[in-house]
């Protein structure tokens, strides 16, 4: 007896895709500028590379919510402060 394909599900839009990583992206460059430092300074006090900030940025690379407070801590604000950032982007 032949097999009958299964239906295809619907492919989930990746995150990665989706407008409100643009929206997160966008959020890690503003509180950057808005501490006034450059990638190479925010990256100096994170013991990384220029790249790195780089990458992050563009959504080279993810950050994970302990880098994220890293990130909001080096720009002398807080974690919270950055997830406010970024709802108020996602709107």
């Amino acid at each position: 007896m032949p097999k009958t394909p299964r239906p295809r599900k619907p492919s989930a839009q990746k995150s990665q895709s989706r407008p409100e990583n643009q929206a997160v992206l966008d959020a890690l460059r503003a509180v950057r500028e808005e501490a006034d430092l450059l990638q190479s300074e925010l990256a100096a006090r994170l013991g990384r590379s220029q790249s790195y900030v780089s990458s992050a940025e563009r959504g080279v690379i993810r950050l994970d919510a302990v880098q994220l407070a890293d990130w909001a801590k080096a720009c002398g604000s807080t974690l919270t402060k950055l997830a406010q950032v970024i709802e108020l982007r996602w709107r």
